[in-house]
């Protein structure tokens, strides 16, 4: 069992990594087939990539990103690069330089007012200042990244700024705070679905147990914090749990354990070149070994340790990243005089606009005073027209008395029309009822059809009863027979007569029950009512299985139980027959092997409708006759054996009176017919 789950986990491990690698052999496959800003994007995405497995590369990509960015002038290109190129010297512990290109991204973040990308590298800038020990700075840059994540409502950047200022309050020894903060952000992110920051979380959490000295409740978050970190390939992740795991079984006095944990994560550590885990590591091995009283290697790793903290931390380093931010200052503040002068340039603007609003009413009034003119002089136009409107008045009224004239005979032709109207409505009751005796006979004819069928579908059903009949009525015979022989052996008592008694009344009830099916089936019910589409086949096969049993002929049924509707059972039952009475009928006269002698039945939802196939292994409807298959009378079989009414009546039954949809096809062996409703 522990050889299986090592197995499995090795295999894990590898399809991780193996997955990783696969994505960034796409992107450098697809780095040489695109150029221009898909090329930078590409670029920056393959930096991206390599965060966690290879630093060193992230910053290769980055370079070349913002290279071809400065080139076409494409500034979130130069933005996304240059923050890429902080993270690859944030885990090469670089940090004066990484703070360098985080503040220049952030320079072009602004100009381009994208908050969601100002927020994250707001955190990214604050994770240099707690590294440097700066925790005031560190605290303000965070809350500055939380304000803006809460305005834009991302939730995943909320949680990254949680996690942030708890380790600010974990490193101030605030440790409930710290937890606090840290539980918010793991909720959170749990619900995005980040298993890079859920990691992250768990881990902040583990440490805060640490420091409260609750070793078993930190290991526990440790290693599911090393799991997730395995799971995604996260190499720096992966390192960190481990040198974290590797303290606290230090803690435990279990050296074995630690030591496999430390060497592990410092092999990890050295191949990304993280030089601040190697830095923990080497201290945690230092006071391992120290503790074992094997001061040689205690005193090589203390060495080690001072070379690796010097090369991290020195004077240098720290009044390059104040210059960094005192020119970063001086920028925000040259913005904010610049935003002064646009105030005042804004304000002289509103008075020159004041006065054009002063000149603006000035000259509508001129215009109020040209358009009274222009309506007196309109008045006065309209005066003289009216003059020579009452002149027009005068010869209108000579053209109406010329008018009502015409109107006369206007009259006269519309008795006329009124009397057309009339012959006309007469011809419609006419034509009304000869239409109503036309659908009469028509509705007549259709009766019958139904009649016609059913008294075919009867005739199947009779011969169905007989099938089913005649083996029990065989049992019933030999029982009769074995009364006489077993009375001559004397073996014909009371008790025998009572079993054998039990048997036959069993079989004639089952023969009774059959007889009830079969009038239940042609019982006409016109009430709409929901049944169950799996329970109606099933009790229509029960009315053909002797005859299929009796031809060789296999039933396979794939029925959904949820499958419901409303209509007529009785009349969807007698469509059901119909069809496999049909496919029987065709295997049987077709003479198909009886080893390929199927008919297939499936049921199921689809789009919200109930769906029915049933398919054959008949070889298929003859394409020359398929458009025909449907009408009324129109039958392949011979007179004595077929009417032509089956598919016709089904057909009407599915689509008029179920308002459904029955159809039919040829499939490989034979044909499928499907209802909808």
């Amino acid at each position: 069992m522990k050889k299986s789950f090592i197995f499995i986990f090795v295999f894990l491990t590898f399809y991780n990594i193996l997955f990783s690698q696969n994505k960034i052999d796409s992107l450098e496959i697809k780095l040489l087939e695109v150029n221009n800003q898909e090329k930078i994007e590409t670029l920056n995405e393959l930096a991206k990539a390599y965060c966690s497995i290879s630093p060193q590369k992230t910053i290769e990509y980055g370079q070349q990103a913002l290279v071809l960015s400065q080139k076409l002038d494409y500034n979130e290109g130069k933005a996304i690069s240059l923050k890429n190129i902080g993270i690859g010297n944030y885990y090469l512990s670089n940090y004066d330089k990484s703070l360098e290109y985080y503040l220049n991204s952030l320079k072009i973040m602004e100009e381009m007012e994208d908050k969601e990308s100002i927020a994250t590298i707001l955190n990214n800038i604050a994770i240099i200042y707690w590294k440097l020990n700066n925790f005031e700075k560190a605290l303000k840059t965070y809350d500055e990244a939380s304000i803006i994540m809460e305005e834009i409502e991302n939730r995943e950047g909320i949680a990254r700024s949680l996690n942030n200022i708890g380790l600010i309050y974990m490193t101030l020894e605030v440790y409930d705070k710290a937890l606090e903060n840290y539980l918010k952000a793991l909720q959170i992110m749990k619900e995005v679905g980040n298993k890079n920051n859920i990691a992250y979380c768990l881990n902040n959490i583990g440490i805060i147990y640490w420091y409260l000295e609750n070793y078993d409740k930190s290991l526990e978050y440790y290693l599911e914090s090393l799991k997730i970190n395995e799971d995604i390939g996260n190499k720096y992740g992966v390192a960190g749990s481990k040198k974290n795991i590797g303290g606290i079984y230090l803690k435990l006095n279990n050296f074995d354990k630690s030591l496999e944990y430390l060497i592990e994560g410092l092999k990890l550590a050295k191949e990304i070149k993280a030089k601040d885990l190697i830095q923990s590591f080497y201290a945690n091995l230092y006071e391992l070994f120290f503790r074992n009283e094997n001061y040689q290697e205690a005193l090589e790793y203390h060495r080690l340790y001072s070379a690796i903290k010097d090369s991290i931390f020195t004077v240098e380093n720290s009044e390059k990243i104040a210059e960094m931010q005192i020119k970063y200052d001086t920028e925000e503040k040259e913005k904010e005089n610049e935003l002064l002068r646009n105030s005042n340039e804004i304000q002289r603007l509103k008075i020159k606009r004041q006065e054009n609003l002063r000149n603006s009413l000035i000259a509508i009034s001129i215009l109020i005073l040209i358009l009274a003119f222009v309506i007196y002089e309109r008045y006065q136009v309209k005066q003289r027209a009216n003059k020579i409107l009452n002149e027009k008045n005068i010869q209108i009224k000579k053209s109406n008395t010329e008018l009502n004239k015409k109107n006369k005979q206007i009259t006269k032709q519309k008795e006329q029309l009124d009397n057309a109207l009339k012959e006309l409505k007469e011809l419609n009751i006419s034509l009304e009822k000869r239409v109503e005796e036309a659908v009469a006979e028509i509705r007549e004819k259709e009766n019958m059809l139904i009649a016609q069928s059913r008294l075919a579908t009867m005739g199947e059903m009779i011969g169905n009863i007989a099938h089913q009949w005649r083996q029990p009525l065989t049992a019933v015979g030999i029982i009769v027979q074995n009364y006489e022989d077993d009375f001559e052996d004397g073996l014909l008592d009371m008790k025998y007569l009572e079993e054998h008694s039990d048997k036959v009344m069993d079989i004639l009830q089952q023969m009774s029950i059959t007889i009830d099916d079969f009038r239940n089936f042609f019982k006409p019910n016109k009430l709409i009512q929901e049944f169950s589409i799996k329970s109606i086949i099933e009790k229509t096969i029960s009315f053909v299985k002797a005859s299929f049993r009796l031809n060789s002929i296999k039933l396979e049924l794939n029925l959904e139980e949820s499958c419901y509707i409303e209509g007529f059972p009785n009349e969807y039952s007698q469509v059901i027959l119909n069809i496999l009475n049909n496919a029987r009928d065709v295997i049987k006269e077709r003479n198909i092997k009886i080893e390929n002698r199927k008919i297939i039945m499936n049921l199921y939802k689809e789009n919200g409708k109930s769906v029915l196939t049933i398919s054959d292994t008949g070889g298929g409807i003859p394409e020359d006759i398929m458009d025909r298959i449907f009408e009324p009378y129109f039958t392949t079989k011979d007179e004595e054996k077929g009417t032509g009414l089956g598919l016709y009546m089904s057909k009407t039954i599915i689509e008029e009176n179920m308002i459904g949809k029955l159809t039919a096809r040829n499939i490989k062996d034979g044909a499928e017919f499907r209802i909808e409703i």
